[in-house]
């Protein structure tokens, strides 16, 4: 009779929902092309370009009609995953990130410019747990912008226990109930980043 499994010192077992979360995460990102490298924004960052399903007034007063391009941020869940794996302390890991995102904005400013590929995208949004202090960077949250904030956070929190090494007991007091969707008008973000 075999005993109980006892994970290595430092290291925890993922979550029992790891597969399904992963699962959810590959399919939703072929389907909307993150992993393809027109995608790539930065070493932060993935686009997926869209049209505006409604004409919508974004939190700093800028108007986008329905069928407007815009630009729905992601994490490189990859990238992020990887920066946790050289065993860091959580500030370090978070400076580090800070430092890729901003990168990562001065390359959509770069694409977003005149005459670039995503010269003709009104603003970008994300749907994000981590809201606080992205103001700083530009962002403005939408009041309402997702049906299920509380749905949305849960799926966030399950994604990063999923694809962090220490697994979900990092996550287990996080503070971060809601999602908010975050907006970045195209005219912030050049006047920013370029």
């Amino acid at each position: 009779m075999a005993g109980p499994r006892i994970a290595s010192p430092g290291r925890r077992a993922h979550p029992w929902y790891r597969w399904a979360v992963m699962l959810y995460d590959r399919a939703y990102r072929a389907v909307h092309g993150l992993d393809r490298p027109p995608a790539q924004v930065g070493p932060a960052l993935c686009v997926e370009v869209r049209r505006s399903r409604r004409a919508r007034r974004l939190p700093d007063g800028t108007r986008v009609a329905g069928g407007d391009r815009i630009g729905v941020l992601h994490v490189n869940n990859a990238r992020i995953a990887a920066v946790h794996v050289n065993g860091q302390p959580p500030l370090a890991i978070g400076l580090e990130f800070r430092r890729w995102l901003v990168t990562s904005l001065h390359e959509l400013a770069r694409l977003a410019a005149d005459g670039g590929p995503l010269a003709d995208v009104r603003a970008f949004c994300a749907d994000t747990i981590f809201h606080r202090g992205l103001a700083r960077l530009g962002f403005r949250a939408e009041r309402d912008g997702i049906v299920w904030p509380g749905l949305t956070a849960a799926y966030q929190h399950a994604l990063m226990a999923s694809l962090h090494p220490m697994g979900p007991l990092r996550f287990r007091r996080a503070t971060h109930t809601r999602a908010r969707r975050l907006w970045l008008t195209r005219e912030e973000l050049l006047s920013r980043y370029t």
